[in-house]
């Protein structure tokens, strides 16, 4: 927290978090009045809590919630980035409040070949097989501090051949996070879409396996009534998902959830797959590519040049493949000029295959002869140690506590570099401490759920939601027996009335503008809660013992949607609910500190959850 900064990264990762940004915030679509009347819970007198949760409900307070939060985005975390110093530092504070609270160790149990070892490191074979399931569910990450990526396109026509290689940071951003080297014949698929319920199905009589296909984003048609893709409401939020169309073409290829209309590809087992922006110039991606070397310093925000770096979970595309998007096929983002060499031999352009499609709305996928694709990728990497942190309290049914609900939030941030620290206070310290508050009321509670309640604090969410994406790979609790998930990212800043604005603009509708102008903005939350889980009607139940004023979307089953840990359960199909408050522009900033949370909103939202919690745990 030395000073106010804007860390440049290479463009890549500058739109990884601004995709983040915009991915948290909910779409701004004009609501019609009974969608609005259904999705705001207005209470500003609360009713005293039922006896049952007392206990637990008053033990969160302003006071104690800021305590932790000032320790957590103190610059002695620095900044809690992945694997650092800082964050295990944190972790061990979070630990040690644990075992004061009576909260039990939910991670890792001890291997019998690591318990051998203590043995025969000196200790008796009774002390190193009574060694208590850890907090910690330690993994490691591979960590790629440099990659390079060359694409090759060959032209053969008649005799006649010729080349040319395309450099990933010129001509083209690379997204691959392993050595590849991968090379085959051209198949142009349109827009890659297989939809049975309107007929449509572009992969129809292709062969697909080890061959490159060449697709457009998207799909036909966004701003055409007669459009196939625009028959219902169903078909227009799957394939024109709200806000800005490269964002979420972003969040797509990142496997951040939701619908990714490439499964169908990646199913016969192509070499790659090239994807060329439905609209748009290449100049836009030129553009991109510059703008960090072209950033002018200014005095009042200095820049850093800070290197990128990335982190995956070794062999995560194998073990994760169809979880959230994932694939192991090299999938790259290239330009009309590159598709346009390619396509040399059709005769046509890809513009030209792109109108063909729209005006007949009819597929126009086909070989692509004479035409062979190379890619080669090279990565420097090394491993590094982490680990999420893992406690939990025992139900209270002799049968229903076998089952668990979990309750999460990611813990890591940005680090520091240089001399500058990224404190990280509402991301996602305030999680944090909102997930330690609700482990501390259950504890204290005299009366516990039904059901056993897990407590994770996620590592690597900031490097595309690890920790998270872990779990549900390697669950400490089986995932066959989790019921639900709570998710808390960025609860501590209240809303101001100029960013409230921008909101406001969706409840604009006749019919409701009394109840929408009793809304009060630093009491404002906004609220994800799974369609027909259960979770919309508790958050109307639970509201009226903690006056705040909810607003409440209900995505489908398995729909996650923005980057936080809830999409990596929303990809297992697990019901969740995810709380967050306002975006503000200290968002990745080393401004974002804890002078500026509110501590009553930040309680509220924690006693908000509490209930919520204990409610569908006890169900």
């Amino acid at each position: 927290m030395k000073k106010r900064l804007l860390p440049v990264f290479l463009v890549a990762a500058v739109l990884m978090a601004f995709s983040l940004s915009l991915a948290q915030m909910p779409p701004q679509q004009q609501m019609k009045p009974e969608e609005v009347k259904r999705a705001l819970n207005l209470v500003s007198k609360p009713e005293p809590v039922p006896e049952k949760y007392k206990a637990g409900f008053e033990s969160i307070t302003a006071r104690d919630t800021l305590s932790m939060l000032n320790y957590l985005a103190s610059d002695w975390m620095e900044g809690r980035d992945t694997g650092s110093r800082g964050y295990a530092v944190a972790a061990d504070y979070v630990v040690s409040l644990f075992k004061m609270w009576g909260v039990k160790p939910g991670g890792d149990v001890p291997r019998a070949d690591i318990n051998i070892a203590r043995a025969m490191a000196g200790q008796t074979s009774r002390q190193a097989m009574s060694m208590e399931r850890s907090y910690f569910q330690e993994f490691t990450l591979k960590e790629i501090t440099d990659s390079q990526t060359s694409l090759r396109v060959e032209i053969s026509r008649g005799g006649f051949n010729k080349s040319r290689t395309f450099e990933s940071g010129v001509d083209f951003m690379n997204t691959l996070s392993s050595d590849e080297d991968v090379s085959g014949p051209v198949v142009f698929a349109g827009y890659g879409i297989k939809e049975p319920s309107i007929g449509w199905d572009e992969l129809k009589g292709l062969s697909l396996k080890d061959k490159i296909v060449l697709v457009l984003s998207d799909a036909p048609g966004k701003d055409d009534p007669n459009s196939p893709f625009n028959k219902n409401k169903e078909l227009k939020e799957k394939f024109f998902p709200q806000g800005p169309q490269a964002m979420q073409a972003l969040m797509r290829r990142m496997g951040r959830g939701g619908f990714n209309k490439l499964e169908e590809i990646y199913k016969q087992q192509p070499a790659a797959v090239l994807m060329v922006q439905n609209t748009g110039k290449d100049s836009d991606i030129y553009n991109m590519l510059t703008a960090a070397q072209n950033r002018q310093p200014d005095d009042s925000r200095p820049i850093i040049k800070r290197p990128r770096t990335r982190m995956v979970i070794p062999g995560g595309r194998d073990s994760m493949e169809g979880m959230m998007g994932l694939s192991r096929v090299p999938t790259l983002t290239i330009t009309r000029e590159m598709a346009n060499l390619i396509l040399e031999n059709s005769g046509q352009t890809i513009d030209e295959l792109k109108k063909a499609i729209e005006s007949t709305y009819k597929p126009a996928s086909r070989e692509i002869p004479g035409a062979r694709v190379s890619i080669n990728s090279t990565v420097k990497a090394n491993l590094i140690r982490t680990m999420n942190v893992i406690g939990y309290i025992e139900g209270s049914d002799p049968k229903l506590k076998d089952e668990y609900f979990v309750v999460g939030a990611h813990f890591d941030h940005t680090g520091k570099w240089e001399d500058y620290i990224f404190n990280g206070s509402d991301d996602n310290a305030s999680g944090s401490v909102g997930v330690m508050a609700i482990a501390r009321a259950m504890a204290l509670n005299p009366v516990k759920p039904r059901r056993s309640v897990v407590f994770c604090l996620w590592t690597g969410e900031e490097k595309g939601l690890l920790g998270s994406r872990y779990y549900v790979q390697n669950p400490t609790f089986p995932m066959d027996k989790t019921v639900g998930y709570l998710n808390y990212d960025m609860i501590s800043r209240p809303f101001d009335e100029q960013t409230f604005a921008r909101y406001a603009n969706m409840f604009k509708v006749k019919g409701v503008e009394d109840l929408v102008q009793q809304i009060r903005p630093a009491y404002f939350v906004t609220v994800n809660a799974t369609k027909d889980s259960g979770f919309y009607e508790i958050q109307q139940e639970m509201n009226k013992y903690v006056g705040l004023d909810l607003f409440v979307r209900e995505p489908e089953l398995g729909q996650g949607g923005g980057g936080s840990d809830h999409s990596s359960f929303a990809a297992v199909k697990k019901p969740y609910v995810y709380y967050m408050t306002a975006m503000h522009p200290d968002y990745h900033q080393t401004s974002d500190s804890p002078d500026k949370a509110s501590g009553e909103l930040l309680s509220r939202v924690i006693k908000l959850g509490y209930l919520s919690v204990f409610a569908f745990a006890d169900k």
